[in-house]
């Protein structure tokens, strides 16, 4: 009976019927988590665990491995206390703070409620690990989530607080990020075909702030984080051997940092002491299970 009904099934259709089941079997929770683990392959440098310890936390987390969250006040964003500076490698982000060298230029962001903002450690350098979006005299610009998580677009009604929106005419200033606009054109109709996944050209700035930028020349050289005695995080967790590099700047630039550096710690940074207390990191799948389990409780209660 089962031989004559599977031989009348198409070849094809059964081929595909497979292919659905084992999509379907990867979108599974359980199996998501794991192949979204494996897929992204985090990994930290040989220096960063012992560096970024410095001016932060390390925890490991079951979605990102081990990641990083920084020892500063409870309103701080990534990307935010620095200034934009137009370079031979285009739009390059000059932070004021000490690890910004690193964690703005390699890696990913990602904000939960639970921990607040951290790094993802990552491979490919960048000027700026940002996405950008511009619009008539406004841009805006986001860290680099981690592959498979996004923000929503700024203009949106469910506006992300992990953008930052300004007017151009303040694009080329000091501690750009307080310039931030709050919910932009909320309420108001937005032209969507006039928005443009990309930062504003060099042209666009001169014009809006009517002021010349000519290119400041950067190069890259190989930054030596090594230390005489090397921890692991984990007695599980080695890191590996990662090249990193960081900007050489000119003196005009390192001047301009050096003038921000010393308010940046006393008004930024924050002892370990006194950095904000921050949940365990949990899986996704277990928080799911304890709703479940506290949902199982209220119905056998009501029962």
């Amino acid at each position: 009976m089962f031989r004559s009904y599977e031989n009348r099934l198409p070849k094809s259709l059964i081929i595909t019927l497979f292919g659905i089941l084992a999509l379907a079997a990867l979108g599974c929770p359980g199996n998501a988590l794991a192949t979204h683990r494996a897929s992204i392959g985090f990994e930290i440098e040989v220096g960063d665990y012992d560096y970024l310890s410095d001016y932060g936390e390390w925890v490991e987390t079951p979605e990102f491995g081990m990641i990083w969250l920084p020892y500063v006040v409870a309103s701080w964003g990534p990307f935010y206390n620095g200034h934009w500076s137009w370079t031979n490698d285009g739009w390059a982000w000059i932070s004021y703070e000490p690890f910004g060298w690193l964690v703005y230029h390699y890696g990913y962001w990602y904000n939960r409620p639970d921990i607040g903002w951290f790094w993802v450690p990552g491979r490919i350098w960048s000027p700026a690990r940002v996405q950008w979006y511009t619009y008539g005299d406004f841009c805006a610009w986001a860290p680099i989530p981690p592959p498979r998580y996004y923000w929503r677009d700024p203009w949106d009604d469910y506006y992300s607080h992990a953008w930052i929106v300004i007017n151009i005419n303040h694009f080329a200033d000091e501690y750009v990020g307080r310039h931030r606009v709050d919910r932009p054109f909320h309420g108001e109709k937005i032209n969507h075909g006039a928005w443009i996944r990309n930062a504003p050209s060099v042209r666009h700035v001169e014009t809006i702030t009517k002021r010349a930028l000519p290119p400041v020349r950067i190069s890259k050289e190989r930054a030596d984080m090594k230390r005489d005695t090397y921890k692991a995080p984990t007695k599980y967790y080695r890191p590996r051997e990662i090249e990193r590099t960081r900007m050489v700047l000119p003196e005009q630039e390192v001047n301009r940092i050096k003038q921000h550096s010393s308010q940046v710690a006393r008004d930024v940074l924050v002892p370990r002491e006194r950095a904000p207390k921050r949940e365990q990191p949990r899986a996704p799948e277990k928080q799911s299970e304890k709703k479940s389990e506290d949902s199982q409780k209220k119905t056998i209660k009501r029962r």
